[in-house]
């Protein structure tokens, strides 16, 4: 019977492997150790490794000087499919190894294509176009067949490994998770959200004060309308500052200064949301309710019903807006300040969530930075170049 050369283990050039990860090295070892090397790894006639880096690593880690070997007559191509077919009946590659395995592949790929077609031209002048069946069919898709792995599949998952390449601090956690989980339809769409998020903020800004806003924030002087003339009367002198009625909050021309694709945060007090008197005003201005933060305060104030510790605004849409969603949650915590002035965590919230160039914020009374046009008549001042404010902005005295 016929003995399977040994070659030494220091003369095997392994060159660039696309398998970053190994595995159980240990635990491979420690089955060669006890029942041997049951298939000798392939290597060419000139030295290189074409499969069984694990077991040439394993046999290593027990101290081996040599290994069995089979030779074999191979080209580079060869080498890559190698190491592909080895891998594929042992452990699977990442997303990240297939598509560096197709960005070995389509090129070699391509070459030996021209090859053909100027094979075929020698042969029959200007060529039959007729080729041997196992050299058809475009390049990217003979590549991604040699992975194993749908094109399609495969073209995402090198957009997430090309993202992650240039900026990996920023999108190197994607690609992270793609390997991770094995699957790529997760990590290429939050790809793709957060490069529109990019781009929607590099947008030229709008004209301040005019739009058209992405996103904006509102925060409406509600008449307080409690049930009961007496109560109502009562109540109307509480407020130092004038409020509108639906109807008014209605006629205000908001819609005309927000995107077709826009996100808008209306605050409203518990007896607006209570009653969905907010309803008629969204849409009014084009805008559908898509879901409710809730502020709670650190501090009460008086109810009718129940003393107030919560407030709460309305997320809004109107068009296809962007939103780039991660952690935040509907609760929204942060201590109270100045009459009727958010709380700041809600400005970073709304920034985290909603991409801009610029940010509307309407009857304002806080300028969270300078990436906010702030209106009303009680907003901070704004820099030199701000319109006035709008007159529908703009509040009669109480």
């Amino acid at each position: 019977m016929p003995t399977t050369p040994a070659l030494p283990i220091s003369g095997i050039i392994v060159g660039e492997r696309h398998r970053r990860d190994l595995g159980d090295i240990a635990g491979l070892a420690k089955s060669i150790d006890e029942v041997g090397l049951l298939h000798p790894i392939a290597v060419t006639f000139d030295g290189h490794l074409i499969a069984g880096e694990r077991r040439l690593r394993a046999v290593e880690l027990l101290g081996w000087k040599t290994i069995p070997y089979t030779p074999i007559p191979i080209n580079i191509d060869q080498i890559v499919r190698g190491e592909f077919a080895e891998n594929t009946c042992r452990q699977d590659f990442t997303l990240s190894e297939a598509v560096a395995i197709k960005r070995t592949l389509e090129p070699l790929e391509k070459a030996a294509a021209k090859e053909r077609q100027r094979e075929g031209g020698r042969r029959g002048g200007e060529g039959s176009g007729k080729l041997p069946e196992a050299s058809k069919g475009n390049a990217a898709d003979k590549a991604a067949r040699a992975t194993g792995m749908a094109r399609r599949t495969l073209e995402k998952a090198e957009a997430v490994v090309d993202a992650a390449e240039a900026e990996p601090e920023k999108y190197g956690p994607l690609l992270a998770a793609m390997d991770k989980t094995g699957r790529v339809n997760a990590p290429f769409k939050r790809l793709k959200v957060m490069q529109q998020a990019e781009r929607i903020r590099a947008e030229p800004p709008p004209l301040p004060g005019r739009g058209p806003y992405r996103v904006g924030t509102i925060d409406i002087p509600w008449a307080y309308e409690p049930d009961g003339d007496a109560d109502r009367a009562a109540h109307r002198g509480a407020w130092p500052y004038p409020t509108i009625t639906i109807e008014q909050a209605c006629a205000l021309p908001v819609g005309s200064i927000m995107h077709d694709d826009s996100i808008l945060w209306l605050w409203v007090t518990n007896f607006i949301l209570a009653r969905g008197l907010h309803l008629p005003v969204l849409r009014a201005w084009g805008f559908e309710p898509k879901t409710i933060v809730t502020w709670e305060k650190d501090s009460t104030s008086t109810g009718i019903w129940l003393t107030g510790q919560t407030e709460h605004v309305v997320m809004a849409a109107r068009g296809k807006p962007l939103v780039t969603l991660t952690n935040q949650t509907t609760l929204l915590r942060g201590p109270v300040r100045d009459h009727s002035v958010k709380p700041r965590e809600f400005y970073d919230l709304v920034e985290s969530l909603c991409p801009a160039a610029r940010y509307a914020d309407l009857f304002s009374r806080y300028r969270h930075n300078d990436k906010w046009d702030c209106h009303g008549d009680e907003a901070p001042a704004n820099p030199s170049n701000m319109p006035d404010t709008p007159a529908f902005l703009r509040r009669a005295a109480p």
